[in-house]
């Protein structure tokens, strides 16, 4: 038996906070591919340190659904589940082995998915995408450059893609502010896609109150200062994501047919 373990942060705030991951495990339990899938967080139930009592399979894979390698998961969820190291890692423990995969974020098929539904999300044609400017949101952190990292890099392989005409990188707490981002872009339509695992506060209210555009509960679409402005879901809640989390447990070693997706299998 094969078990999938998907780890999300979690809130004792914010009950979205959790919701991509009980839909991404839901997704792929329905496609057969393992035996036993179970959901765990750092701040809600069930918790990293009881999730091992759920699992009989004696083959268990885990994957972070996290956007970027850091604090979390490179200290906080090796220390939690007892594991030899951060990923990749192959921990052997109480009969199991535990095979420890990256976060759904860094995986490289992540630039072209976020590319196809901003254009979703504006409705914009290829040739319309051409003459748009793109926008990725970050959270940022002074403290570990690694969450920078990833947004920067995803940003330039969507940038050298070159299906929109500008796209540039914005952050919440660190420089380039996205305000200012947003301020200095030449387009006329510009798509904002936050690079965030869920729903919550600073996708629901701290970007648009600051950016001065809709709530997303009131409309993904605003008119201001001469620019349409189109606000996408957050990355972690498309739907791709649970064929990522597939990828990278089939990159840890588990028996995933290579042509097995979410998608493939109608979920």
């Amino acid at each position: 038996m094969q078990a999938l373990i998907i780890i999300g942060h979690g809130s004792h705030l914010n009950a979205e906070s959790s919701a991509p991951v009980y839909a991404h495990a839901a997704a792929i339990r329905a496609t057969g591919a393992f035996d036993e899938v179970r959901e765990c967080f750092w701040k809600e139930e069930p918790s990293m340190r009881e999730v091992f009592d759920l699992v009989e399979a004696d083959e268990v894979y885990v994957v972070p659904l996290f956007i970027s390698e850091g604090y979390f998961t490179e200290e906080v969820i090796p220390r939690e589940l007892g594991l030899s190291g951060p990923a990749p890692s192959v921990t052997r423990k109480l009969g199991r082995t535990i095979h420890y995969a990256g976060p759904v974020g860094t995986h490289p098929g992540m630039a072209s998915m976020i590319l196809r539904r901003a254009e979703e999300t504006a409705g914009l044609s290829h040739e319309q995408a051409r003459g748009a400017g793109l926008i990725i949101i970050g959270h940022g952190t002074e403290r570990n450059s690694n969450s920078a990292e990833v947004i920067y890099r995803v940003s330039r392989e969507a940038g050298e893609a070159g299906i929109f005409g500008h796209v540039r990188t914005g952050f919440l707490d660190q420089e380039p502010e996205v305000g200012e981002v947003l301020e200095a872009m030449e387009e006329e339509r510009v798509v904002l896609v936050p690079f965030f695992v869920a729903e919550g506060w600073h996708t629901q209210e701290t970007i648009p109150d600051d950016l001065g555009i809709n709530r997303p509960a009131v409309s993904t679409v605003t008119e201001k200062d001469g620019k349409v402005i189109f606000y996408a879901p957050p990355v972690g809640t498309f739907p791709e994501i649970a064929d990522i989390v597939l990828q990278r447990a089939r990159e840890a070693g588990a028996r995933v047919p290579e042509g097995l997706s979410v998608e493939a299998a109608g979920v």
